[in-house]
């Protein structure tokens, strides 16, 4: 699903998009004339392989997500805010939801058979 950035408004504007097994959903709105906020909400489950054994294991999902969009390059120093700059005043969800996949891969996964095993450990 994408999105133009000029069709965001006062009023939120509801998303969803699929990938795999994992499903976004939420809504957008216009803060700024060139600053949205989007809210939603990531459900579902990704394959995701175990830090430790590289075995494959199903994560399950439900994380709320909050960051704002950019149309453009992103210039206020006064706020500290999580950021994504948009290109083309298109916002691609589906591409928004692989980004916070990935995200969520880089975090350290340990599965059930190796919880509380350590990472000094050798093989």
């Amino acid at each position: 699903m994408k999105i133009a950035f000029r069709k965001l408004g006062s009023q939120p504007l509801q998303f969803e998009a699929n990938s795999d097994n994992a499903h976004f959903s939420g809504d957008l709105i216009l803060k700024k004339s060139n600053l949205a906020q989007l809210n939603g909400t990531i459900t579902g489950s990704i394959s995701i392989p175990c830090d430790i054994c590289a075995e494959e294991v199903e994560k399950s999902l439900n994380e709320e997500i909050t960051f704002y969009l950019s149309d453009g390059i992103f210039d206020n120093n006064d706020e500290e805010l999580d950021v994504v700059e948009i290109d083309k005043s298109i916002i691609d969800v589906e591409e928004l939801l692989k980004s916070e996949i990935e995200l969520i891969k880089s975090d350290y996964f340990c599965c059930e058979n190796c919880e509380g095993t350590s990472l000094d450990r050798e093989f």
